[in-house]
C-alpha cells in the first residue's frame, strides 16, 4: 500500500493492545479507567486473544494507517 502522505511504500503489520482499541473523540485527560461511550469505535479483534487490528506503517512520514473494516 501506497502512503497518501508521501507515496512511499508502506509496512502492513498489526497495532495490538493488552485491551480494546477504541478510537474516541474525546481527551482521556490521564485516567486509567474509562467507560465505553456509545459513539466510540472499537477497531480491535480481541475474542481470539490479544486484541489487534490490521495496520501500514510508514517509516518515512511516521504514520499508521488502520484497517478496521474485518473486524
Amino acid at each position: 500500500m501506497k502512503c497518501p502522505y508521501c507515496g512511499e511504500e508502506m509496512i502492513k503489520g498489526f497495532l495490538m493492545s493488552s485491551r480494546d482499541i477504541t478510537f474516541a473523540i474525546d481527551n482521556p485527560n490521564g485516567n486509567l479507567f474509562r467507560i465505553k461511550k456509545r459513539d466510540d469505535l472499537e477497531v480491535s479483534k480481541g475474542s481470539e486473544g490479544i486484541p489487534h487490528c490490521e495496520a501500514y506503517h510508514c517509516s518515512s512520514c511516521k504514520k499508521i494507517m488502520i484497517d478496521y473494516a474485518n473486524r
